[in-house]
């Protein structure tokens, strides 16, 4: 599920919503726009409240639902659906959010750690899953879309624990790498936060490649051709997180100070080289650096 909510929430423009944009990408207002909630933890839809009602809007194309769930609402998966036309003469074009509804005694973050759920916020971002559920554009419906009566359902490519999992992974590797470090998701430099969710993206595009080669196929009917292959995507943006994780990587562990020398003797006799005498204390300097049973300089 994309988002989740207690009952008797009244939903905020930070919630459901929708940007409605042409197919130039700039945001435009529809000639209709409404919206309805449905329970399905029943596996049924079962409208809740009144059907096609009006969204509020903060700015040009921009909607989201004012509702407030009911106090009774049943905990387990909702839905909303948006409906609006272009024009006046365009067809009803669907779109349909998942959310879920879940007790008061449930803790939503999977991490419980306000740091550690920026963390994975900041991968969405990167990863530009972040806001999955609120851009449509006007564009012609692709042939399955067409046969799902243009109905497009919305939600998260990766789910929270996945991308918990892959920023772990990502700091064990970088604390690996020469000169070895301790950080942890808790105590994470913010210099090395990039460097980090580099790694951990290329990790999310990998698995989500190995995901899709499960899925392609591709056939031939009287000369025509349909190849469904996303993998190779995948793992070229896998491979272009990677690159740029290992140089910022280098980068990184250039910063980190690494102090070497000899051991200083701290009583007996003073040793002088080409480097020069010792004389921090405790050390005899130039002058004195010859026992005593050996004579002194005059």
């Amino acid at each position: 599920m994309s988002v989740a909510f207690f009952p008797g929430y009244t939903l905020t423009q930070d919630d459901l919503k929708i940007v409605i944009r042409d197919s130039m990408g700039a945001p435009t207002d529809p000639y209709y726009i409404r919206y309805s909630l449905f329970d399905v933890t029943t596996s049924m839809e079962v409208l809740i409240g009144a059907n096609d009602r009006i969204p509020a809007t903060t700015g040009v194309g921009q909607y989201y639902s004012n509702a407030t769930l009911p106090l009774d609402s049943n905990i387990g998966n909702w839905l909303i659906r948006w409906n609006f036309r272009e024009t006046v003469s365009s067809p009803l074009i669907e779109a349909v959010q998942e959310f879920n509804v879940v007790g008061q005694g449930t803790v939503i973050s999977i991490t419980g750690n306000a740091a550690q759920d920026l963390l994975i916020k900041r991968l969405r971002i990167l990863l530009r899953d972040n806001n999955p559920d609120r851009n449509y554009r006007f564009r012609p419906p692709s042939r399955e879309e067409f046969l799902q009566a243009q109905a497009q359902v919305f939600g998260y490519i990766w789910e929270e624990e996945e991308l918990y999992e892959y920023v772990l992974m990502a700091i064990d590797f970088f604390n690996s790498a020469p000169p070895v470090t301790g950080i942890d998701i808790n105590n994470l430099p913010d210099r090395w936060r990039t460097t980090v969710l580099m790694r951990a993206a290329g990790m999310a595009c990998g698995a989500l490649a190995m995901n899709w080669i499960a899925d392609e196929m591709g056939y031939s009917i009287s000369g025509v051709s349909l190849d469904l292959e996303k993998s190779s995507k995948y793992e070229s943006m896998k491979n272009n997180f990677y690159g740029e994780a290992d140089k910022s990587q280098e980068l990184a562990k250039r910063s980190i100070k690494i102090i070497k020398g000899l051991k200083q003797p701290r009583y007996g006799i003073g040793i002088s080289s080409a480097l020069g005498p010792y004389s921090s204390p405790g050390v005899q300097s130039r002058k004195n650096f010859v026992s005593g049973s050996r004579g002194g300089w005059s």
